[in-house]
């Protein structure tokens, strides 16, 4: 009767770790500037220099990327001044196949203030497993 335990445990663990790497990770972000909205949803890319790319008002330019490979999600914000893009906030976050949920998890709300412009945005992305 152990035998039979340990060997239905040692199973369905095996059958766990498979759908947790075959588990597809669905990742989006949602910025807001103002009364500028926008909802981006990121594709798992291998390609480090493939990002989604979102201008918010003539102010801010949100851009993130999910590299699958390496199971992280990189977001980043620029202020959009007259002679270029200026970055002002960067940030990685490691997500887990082993501890992927079909529940959509919030990640940290960044609130992102650019100084010369006296203007704040806000960002907050999301995973799920499918």
């Amino acid at each position: 009767m152990k035998r039979l335990v340990f060997a239905l445990s040692v199973v369905y663990l095996s059958f766990a770790v498979a759908n947790a790497a075959a588990a597809t990770l669905s990742v989006s972000c949602h910025a807001e500037y103002g009364l500028s909205s926008e909802t981006l949803h990121i594709p798992a890319r291998a390609e480090v220099f493939d990002f989604q790319t979102v201008n918010l008002g003539d102010r801010f330019m949100f851009k993130a990327q999910f590299l699958q490979d390496r199971w992280k999600l990189k977001t980043y914000v620029y202020e959009l001044r007259s002679h270029a893009p200026t970055l002002i906030h960067a940030s990685e976050h490691l997500l887990s196949p082993q501890r992927c949920s079909t529940q959509t998890e919030g990640l940290a709300l960044n609130k992102v203030y650019s100084s010369d412009l006296e203007r704040e945005m806000f960002f907050q992305c999301f995973a799920s497993c499918e």
